[in-house]
């Protein structure tokens, strides 16, 4: 089943944003960047919805951890949701392991077109591609010369001549 983490220190708008996504599959919330990094440390998501501003541990220390080599959900998608315009932060999201950045307030219809198309995606190159059966096709024996049929060469018609 897919599951899905919503980051965010607001109340409110983690429990919008985990209503809005849970008929995508399982959602699990995180109130902070600590709790959110013993979650990612323990299981594997399908997608994170992530605020970069929070206090303790924030947006940008949770993106650097799933960066990591061998991290659990170094390829788990990361949506980025912040109030900050700037754009050295939306860079620095973008550099560390965001596929897409939103602009608080949210479209939540945006927020569940993006996630669906991503799980989506994700669940496509997941999924193994049977081989194909090898060819058991006859080979066609050679005619033998003597029964071969020349193609008769076609007339080529005169075309006139200029003056």
């Amino acid at each position: 089943m897919t599951c899905i983490l919503v980051i965010d220190d607001d109340t409110a708008i983690r429990g919008m944003f985990a209503r809005a996504l849970r008929p995508l599959g399982d959602v699990e919330e995180a109130n902070g960047g600590a709790p959110a990094l013993r979650r990612l440390a323990a299981r594997k998501f399908d997608l994170v919805v992530l605020d970069l501003h929070m206090p303790g541990v924030d947006g940008f220390s949770v993106l650097e951890s799933l960066s990591a080599k061998g991290a659990l959900n170094r390829d788990t998608p990361v949506f980025v949701v912040t109030a900050d315009e700037s754009q050295q932060a939306r860079i620095r999201a973008l550099r560390r392991h965001a596929i897409f950045l939103l602009s608080k307030p949210v479209n939540l219809a945006m927020l569940v077109s993006l996630a669906e198309s991503s799980l989506k995606k994700a669940a496509s190159r997941a999924t193994p591609v049977p081989d194909k059966p090898a060819s058991r096709a006859t080979p066609v024996p050679d005619k033998p010369a003597s029964r071969a049929t020349p193609v008769p060469e076609r007339p080529q018609a005169d075309k006139p001549k200029k003056d």
